[in-house]
């Protein structure tokens, strides 16, 4: 009988301490400003979130340029779809506007169109691609001549085969060219 009060005295008082464990640690956790299991689960949730909260511009090395001009009829408007990807493993921003996404028209050592000259598109375009994303601009040459400062009384560009390149914020975007006949 000796015995079994022992151990019952023994597991009274094991319970005893193992509350007493318990209710220090919730006090401390209560005074460090309460359970961290939320924050531990918050945590878990920002790690998984994907894509930059503030992506930068992409680099001309991070995209893939495809241009292609249209094929028209005698006397008609070309345009030009510019595709851009998305190269990089994160997202990133690309001003496909006027002021920054350039085509420009040559026949040999002749300059004979840029869209910078004579804008009609919007000044910016801002893109938002994300890694592997493409999107498509379109910019159109009514097939006048142009000269910086867009004066007038420029005479249509004659027949012939023409080279037009894409240059992105004044750096010529590699690629970015395309032979087509008028």
């Amino acid at each position: 009988m000796i015995i079994r009060r022992r151990i019952v005295a023994l597991v009274i008082l094991l319970a005893v301490i193992a509350l007493l464990v318990w209710g220090v640690t919730a006090v401390v956790g209560l005074l460090r400003g309460g359970d961290d299991a939320p924050a531990a689960e918050e945590l878990a949730a920002a790690e998984t979130t994907t894509g930059p909260v503030d992506p930068q511009a992409c680099q001309s090395r991070e995209l893939e340029v495809d241009l292609a001009p249209s094929a028209t009829a005698a006397g008609r408007p070309v345009s030009f779809d510019v595709t851009l990807r998305n190269t990089s493993q994160a997202a990133c921003l690309v001003d496909a506007g006027r002021a920054a996404l350039v085509l420009t028209v040559s026949s040999g050592e002749d300059r004979v169109w840029s869209s910078a000259d004579c804008p009609a598109e919007p000044a910016e375009r801002e893109l938002l691609l994300d890694a592997g994303d493409t999107a498509t601009t379109t910019l159109t040459w009514d097939r006048t001549r142009s000269a910086q400062g867009c004066p007038g009384g420029q005479r249509a560009a004659g027949g012939g085969t023409y080279q037009v390149m894409a240059s992105l914020g004044g750096a010529m975007l590699p690629g970015a060219e395309a032979t087509f006949t008028l």
